[in-house]
This record gives C-alpha cells, structure tokens and sequence, in this order.
C-alpha cells in the first residue's frame, strides 16, 4: 500500500500488477522490504500514491498468468474475478485507465501477454527482459523451421545460456538432461523448470493428461506437430495475426526493455518484435522498444523505475 492508503480511507488508487514470474512467489515481496532504499522512498511522502498487487508466480505452476491446457484459465480468472475483487476490497479506481502491469524475465513474458491479450483491461505494460517472445528465436532456436532442439543446421549443440560477455554457461542438450531428471516422469514435461514449464503452459494436453513434449528428451527431434499448440502463444505472431484490431487499443501503452547481452538470448526475439511494430501501419505503432548495448538479463529493472514510469503515463493522459 502506498503510504498515505490508511489516513485515506476515502480515496481510491491506481493499482500496478507486478507478475513475479519464473519461481517468483509470494515470498519475493520481502524483496521490496529489504531494499532499504527503495522501501524507505516508498513510505514517504515523494512516492506515488500507487498500490502493488504482486502476482504469485508459484500457484499452480502458472508463471504467465495465461489460459493453459495443463494449467486452466488463470488469464480468464485473473481478468473476471481476481482483479475485480482486488479493485473492490483495496480501493482501487476499478478503471482500466489506472490499471498497468508489469515484470522482469517471465515476468516481462506474462506482463506483455496481459497487455496483448488483454488490451482494454490495462493501460500500459512496462515489460523488461521478456522471455522470448517470438518462437522462431526461441532461445537459440526456430522451433517451426528447424529440426533439432539441441543442435543447430551446423551440427553444434544449442546455448541455453552464457554470459554477459557471451560465453556460452549451458547448453540446451545439458539443461534439459537436467529437467530429465527433476521430472517426476522421468522427461522434462513434468519439471519445475525452464522447458517444463513452458512445456505444460503452452503445450496442449495428451490423452495420458501429461503436456504434449514437442521435442524428444533425448534426441532434441522437434515434433512439428506438437509445436502446433505454442503458436497461440507466439506474442510476435498474435500481434500480426491481431494488429487491425489490437493496435489502435495499444497506442501508448507498450514499453520493453532489454539489454543485447541478455542471459538467456532473449534479445533476438525483441529485435523481431521491433522489426514487425516499426513497419506497422492503420495505426503506426508508437511502442516504445529499448535496447541497452552490453547489459545482462534484467540489469535494469527496478521497483521505483516502473512505478515511476506510471506516474509519467499517467500525466501524459491528463495533458491530454
């Protein structure tokens, strides 16, 4: 709560939906208590009286906040009871108009598909270092086009990660071996992790009700087929497949960060969808794609960035 909210009793707030994203549960808001810093300007009286609602990324498995197959209609469910129950019970505006959202890493992910998704609902979306938003530059890979998950046209195996001064920390063979073994099934489909739990929320439902795999665990063969279900989830794809109609709802509402050194190459992806959004037209996109040469995975994220960005779209509209 901001931290007028108490002697306030009466006034209603502009709400930011923060998606914790990949591993980010409840218990991550002590994240925001002890950063001194940031929790010691939220409590004064220069803060933006904004209330934070940080979505639990642990329920259920489901880190995005969509409708899965696997997971159920978390995206329905956020939209239809959640937030009105939240906007109800705290006071909020109950107005898309003081409504945003936002992340980090999944959290980018989630926040941008709320947004797209859902594009009368928020006002604005701040999304940093998004997980990879367009599936032909999934990770390292096209997963429509190539034939192999852990190895590329060349023969060499596939980075999953590397560093900030790009060398490469795994491959995609060597995590999903890694995923072999923490899945319960005894494949990656069922991990906690990365490829697991992409798998269950963007894969569609088997008949043994286990996500569909759309690679093989051992061989990285990607099934075609199977790869269906994910372009749902495609968000470069959706904006394309959507734009005559998403787009005129999008004006001012887009801002991504990330960095051309991101852990997990998620950057290629955001090149993509800056591509595609700079040659829009009937409306011409006016969404805001930020690059920051030789920074990491989330580097620059902060609390106290996003919220103030909302205060700035906020008067924006009242200049209006």
């Amino acid at each position: 709560m901001p931290s007028g909210y108490f002697e306030n009793p009466g006034k209603e707030y502009p709400i930011r939906y923060n998606v914790g994203g990949g591993f980010g549960s409840l218990k991550y808001v002590n994240r925001y208590v002890n950063d001194t810093a940031f929790f010691n300007w939220w409590r004064s009286d220069k803060a933006p009286q904004i209330i934070t609602v940080y979505l639990d990324g642990e329920i259920k498995g489901n880190i995005y906040h969509v409708d899965s197959d696997n997971k159920g209609p978390f995206g329905h469910s956020l939209i239809n009871e959640f937030i009105p129950y939240i906007e109800n019970l705290y006071r909020g505006t109950d107005s898309p108009r003081t409504r945003f959202t936002d992340g980090c890493s999944t959290g980018g992910w989630g926040s941008l598909a709320l947004q797209l998704f859902y594009p009368e609902t928020f006002n604005g979306v701040f999304s940093y270092s998004p997980d990879c938003i367009n599936f032909r530059e999934y990770s390292t890979t096209d997963i429509y086009n190539d034939k192999n998950f852990f190895y590329n046209q060349f023969g060499y195996e596939n980075p999953a990660m590397r560093t900030q001064w790009d060398s490469p920390l795994i491959s995609i063979k060597d995590w999903v071996k890694f995923e072999n073994v923490l899945g319960c099934s005894g494949t990656y489909i069922d991990s906690p992790q990365w490829f697991g739990i992409m798998t269950s929320l963007f894969g569609a439902k088997g008949v043994n009700g286990k996500p569909i795999p759309f690679f093989d665990r051992e061989t990285g063969i990607i099934d075609t087929a199977a790869v269906g279900s994910w372009s749902r989830y495609d968000l470069l794809n959706y904006t394309i497949d959507n734009w005559e109609q998403l787009g005129p709802k999008l004006m001012g509402k887009i801002y991504i960060w990330i960095g051309t050194q991101d852990a997990v190459y998620s950057n290629n992806a955001v090149y993509a969808y800056q591509w595609y959004l700079s040659r829009t037209e009937n409306p011409k996109s006016d969404a805001i794609i930020e690059f920051t040469p030789n920074a990491g995975h989330c580097s620059h994220y902060s609390q106290r960035r996003v919220i103030e960005q909302i205060v700035e779209r906020l008067n924006e509209m009242d200049a209006e």
